[in-house]
């Protein structure tokens, strides 16, 4: 099933300043703790930082191994995971090529981001546009229309 909207990270506008980490954690616990986040950011030792969370593959691994039905797409396309079914084998933390799913000690269950329902903490926290939520149209368009810039500041110099 296909996504009408997605989340989209470019890394490049991120500032590092932990907003969608922080407002992803609040969702599940009274205070900003930001151990449950379902979005991180990778620290590089040079510099920078890159936003990451669940992709929802189309054909995604963690939902072929899960043997209990645990994970799930809903009707929006989004991969979610039942805390009631989640018998805590792990084998979707394991085959995720991403690292995009951990395993919560105090949930006793696999988590990931099931992008909020519908209205994403970590987007609506983002300050500088690292992290926004939008229809798959719009990458493409937005994609399709830096490509063409390239190609036309490429020809500008021939």
């Amino acid at each position: 099933m296909k996504l009408a909207k997605t989340l989209q990270l470019s890394p490049s506008r991120c500032i590092g300043c932990l907003n969608c980490v922080l407002a992803c954690s609040s969702r599940d616990w009274a205070d900003h703790y930001p151990a449950p986040s379902k979005i991180n950011l990778v620290f590089f030792k040079d510099g920078g930082q890159v936003p990451i969370t669940c992709f929802q593959c189309d054909n995604a691994p963690c939902l072929g191994v899960c043997r209990t039905g645990a994970l799930e797409r809903a009707g929006s396309g989004v991969l979610k995971v039942d805390p009631t079914r989640c018998v805590g084998c792990r084998a979707c933390v394991a085959v995720c090529p991403f690292g995009n799913i951990s395993y919560s000690l105090a949930g006793k269950a696999a988590t990931k981001c099931d992008q909020c329902e519908g209205s994403p903490r970590c987007a609506l926290s983002c300050p500088s546009g690292a992290i926004r939520y939008v229809e798959d149209e719009d990458i493409i368009r937005e994609r399709r229309e830096a490509f063409a810039r390239s190609l036309k500041a490429a020809g500008d110099l021939l």
